[in-house]
């Protein structure tokens, strides 16, 4: 028995086939573009130049910023207001003011002029505008007008140095009364103690001398004023024993101690009146130490 087949199923199992053999080359077509594509890329970027890659990155083997030093830098991006940077001891942002002019020229970024001192400004303006419209009259009344003040400035300068030197002399006229009343005072004390002291009690230093004969204490003593420690117990001793040759009591040795009634005391030794101990020093021997 024969099986016939309808015409209109046949049709339809030649349009499946035929639509299987076109997905099938569709299939094996699509990886050979694939491939195609990738070599095309991977020509691309050998033939691209080294300067596009270099244009992103550049590399520094010192960059400085203030205190800070980096080493072995690479700048990877470049913004408008900082730059982001890999080192040797890590990565950094940096902002483009904080960078050296010839960095941000190399970098690419504008480098701004510095205002040369003297050109610019409002001084600078006003003096040409007014060297501009000057006239001859105005030019000679700013010359006289320089002139003048070259001239006080000059009067102030040797005001200020006549009155240093008044006031220096004037600190060294006081300071000479001051030790010739000192001296005065002490040829008192020498002389009412019965001890008239001569010449020396005018000379610095020397003056002890006949101080402490007058005190009835050895020369030797003078040595001991000048050594540290020492001087403090020469002055004590030197008190009391000139108070004894005055004939004044230990009172007034004690305020001839204190520094604060030394002054005082010393002109109290010097214009008070008292009995003539020149009969008594042999009896205030005992006191003298030698």
């Amino acid at each position: 028995m024969a099986w016939s087949v309808h015409p209109t199923a046949r049709l339809l199992d030649e349009s499946k086939s035929d639509s299987y053999n076109i997905s099938r080359m569709n299939l094996f077509r699509s990886p050979l573009e694939a491939v195609g594509l990738a070599w095309l890329a991977l020509a691309a970027l050998l033939i691209q130049p080294p300067a596009a890659s270099a244009a992103k990155e550049q590399t520094f083997p010192l960059l400085r910023i203030g205190a800070q030093v980096y080493t072995n830098v690479t700048v990877t991006t470049k913004a408008k207001n900082y730059i982001f940077i890999l080192h040797a001891g890590g990565m950094n942002n940096i902002k483009i003011a904080d960078l050296p002019e010839d960095v941000r020229e190399k970098l690419g970024y504008p480098v701004t002029e510095k205002l040369k001192p003297g050109t610019n400004g409002p001084a600078a303006w006003a003096k040409a505008e007014v060297a501009r419209i000057e006239t001859p009259r105005l030019k000679e009344m700013r010359t006289k007008l320089e002139q003048r003040l070259r001239a006080n400035n000059l009067d102030d300068l040797s005001l200020k140095a006549l009155l240093g030197s008044r006031r220096g002399l004037a600190a060294a006229g006081i300071a000479l009364v001051i030790y010739l009343f000192h001296c005065y005072c002490f040829l008192l004390i020498c002389r009412k103690a019965g001890h008239p002291p001569g010449p020396l009690v005018w000379v610095p230093l020397l003056q002890f001398f006949p101080l402490l004969r007058a005190a009835g204490m050895s020369p030797w003593w003078f040595l001991a004023g000048l050594l540290p420690l020492l001087n403090i117990i020469a002055f004590v001793v030197w008190s009391v024993q000139i108070a004894k040759a005055r004939g004044k009591s230990g009172w007034t040795a004690f305020f001839l101690i204190l520094p604060i009634t030394y002054f005082l005391a010393f002109l109290y030794l010097a214009f008070s009146d008292g009995r003539d101990p020149g009969m008594t020093t042999a009896k205030s021997k005992g006191f003298v130490l030698r």
